[in-house]
């Protein structure tokens, strides 16, 4: 699954990533992290029940910066 990310460095220093195909958002003090915070985020929206097992590697991130 591919999922459309924006990335920006915000006033506080922290990497705010942001899909809005799923309306979510990751948050960190590296833009891998903030990426990892987001994948993991929308991994859960997309999980029926925690047993489903989405993997990480399914979920793919076309990253963009303003």
């Amino acid at each position: 699954m591919r999922f459309e990310v924006s990335l920006q460095c915000v006033e506080s220093g922290e990497y705010l990533a942001q899909c809005d195909q799923v309306q979510a958002q990751g948050r960190g003090l590296s833009t891998t992290a903030a990426l990892d915070s987001l994948r993991a985020e929308i991994r859960y929206r997309l999980e029926y029940c925690p047993c489903s097992g989405i993997e990480e590697d399914l979920i793919e991130l076309d990253v963009t910066s303003p």
